[in-house]
């Protein structure tokens, strides 16, 4: 692909978990990709289509790398991410040094691209804070975060706004829910349906913290992927839009699932619950289906059932 071919969609982390997910989307879609990540990164997730991308590797903090990345890009999809909300409260100033700020930078640079759009990946199950039972959340709910992680995040969407606000910006902001799928490292400890897999798979211990009444609303990567492409092919959109299934399942219920799928036994240990865990997250994703259509395709059954075909046997 041509350095100065245009209409280019550059996926910031395009080799992590979601980025690779909607590189191939992309790809598959017919839309010419540009992958940004760091050097070293593993590129197995996205061997598919790696004649098929330009692959870009550089510092997300270092202004020459991201001004290399940015040439002929219409749609800069940021996908980078270096802290989950338990490593962000363990160290909050390097989650704000790492996140919040390069961001900035980035923002800063993408005012002598007035036509370039950005689609920032936010968190919907952080931003919002504590909710009341059986509320599902529309992005013109309160938001309260109550860890830094889901604060950084914010602090992003807010300076997006500003930046639109002041210098014109084009930009849609999208708050996930909890994705899961074969694309996810379950060794990280983020995504309950990954991990728990993961455990029960090699038939180790899993751990819920708290008693496992936790509510979070899944999305397959797959469904992600196809929100991702809507929002994409829809460039006059501009806002915040909740994507997820509006389907809420507790930590007890996933792993029921994932007995019952597997055919697996699974040996829990309930540990206290953490604070910056909130009881209750389910969105609402009206908005986004209003505005492009999309609709989330698969259940949690039926995303495990689709991650079952290419789990390995149990031992």
């Amino acid at each position: 692909m041509a350095e100065s071919e245009n209409n280019i969609c550059l996926v910031l982390g395009g080799c992590g978990f979601l980025g690779s997910v909607i590189a191939r989307r992309l790809v598959n879609d017919g839309i010419n990709v540009r992958v940004f990540d760091k050097e070293g990164q593993d590129t197995y997730r996205i061997k598919s289509v790696l004649g098929k991308v330009d692959l870009q590797f550089g510092d997300f903090s270092n202004l020459g790398d991201l001004t290399r990345a940015l040439d002929g890009v219409s749609t800069v999809l940021h996908f980078i991410g270096t802290t989950i909300p338990q490593s962000s409260m363990n160290d909050i100033k390097y989650d704000v040094e790492t996140n919040v700020i390069p961001t900035v930078r980035l923002l800063e640079l993408l005012k002598d691209h007035p036509s370039t759009r950005i689609v920032f990946a936010s968190s919907g199950g952080t931003v919002y804070g504590t909710s009341a039972p059986e509320h599902p959340l529309s992005e013109n709910d309160p938001t309260e975060p109550i860890s830094a992680y889901g604060i950084s995040k914010l602090a992003v969407e807010k300076f997006i706004k500003l930046f639109s606000f002041n210098y014109g910006l084009p930009y849609a902001i999208l708050r996930f829910s909890n994705p899961y799928g074969p694309s996810q490292n379950a060794l990280r400890p983020q995504g309950a349906v990954g991990v728990f897999l993961n455990k029960a798979l090699k038939g180790e211990e899993i751990v819920i913290w708290g008693d496992g009444t936790t509510v979070r609303d899944y999305i397959y990567e797959n469904d992600l992927a196809t929100a991702v492409v809507s929002i994409v092919k829809k460039p006059s959109l501009q806002g915040v839009y909740n994507v997820g299934t509006n389907k809420g399942t507790s930590l007890n219920e996933v792993v029921k699932l994932i007995q019952t799928t597997f055919s697996v036994e699974c040996r829990i240990m309930y540990q206290q619950e953490r604070k910056f865990d909130v009881p209750y997250n389910v969105l609402d994703t009206r908005k986004i289906q209003n505005g492009t259509g999309w609709k989330p395709a698969y259940t949690l059954a039926e995303g495990l059932k689709e991650m079952k075909e290419i789990a390995p046997p149990s031992s």
